[in-house]
């Protein structure tokens, strides 16, 4: 429920949390568990020694569950390219972008992060949370009426994710959602 944790059966904290806040949940899917040592060290590897290669492991079933879940005659995908700045220099490559490259992804959804000043990964839960909205959305006009879906490789807190939904919604778009490979 919510934000895709495996376990719950119900909210869990952080969707309780977020619901507080008055936001309206993501229905967040993920296909994996990221507490586990085999999904940290997957992670560890691609994502953060730049292993290209290894998006090959989850790609396909990864793009197949986004296709399944989300049609594109109704849902437009938007990957959250957080990384496009700070991290693609030093790692060569954004890894959302390696996970869904065969996707026909809403391109025209951009989401710049030049205001994002420090990697979400090197925060603990309370900075993460403390985040202000680092996103501008390019083309607002573009998402107007839409039925978007938010992609991205790991959900944590989900403040990446629902600074992304909150841009989207004052600029129009009619629902959205996310899938993650990983909570």
């Amino acid at each position: 429920m919510g934000c895709g944790r495996m376990c719950a059966s119900q909210y869990c904290a952080d969707c309780v949390r977020w619901r507080k806040m008055g936001k309206p949940l993501l229905d967040n899917q993920a296909l994996y568990c990221y507490h586990n040592e085999a999904m940290r060290d997957y992670f560890e590897q691609y994502k953060f020694a730049g292993d290209y290669y290894l998006r090959k492991v989850f790609q396909a079933e990864f793009q197949q569950f986004i296709r399944q879940k989300y049609p594109q005659r109704k849902w437009k995908y938007c990957i959250i390219p957080v990384d496009q700045q700070t991290m693609v220099s030093e790692r060569g490559f954004n890894q959302v972008k390696g996970l869904t490259a065969s996707l026909k992804t809403g391109q025209w959804l951009e989401i710049d992060d030049d205001r994002h000043q420090v990697k979400q990964s090197h925060k603990n839960r309370v900075e993460r949370m403390q985040t202000q909205q680092p996103f501008i959305l390019k083309s607002p006009a573009k998402v107007k009426n839409q039925f978007v879906v938010l992609i991205d490789d790991i959900y944590t807190t989900g403040r990446t994710l629902y600074h992304a939904q909150d841009l989207l919604l004052k600029a129009g778009a009619t629902e959205v959602r996310s899938v993650t490979l990983a909570r």
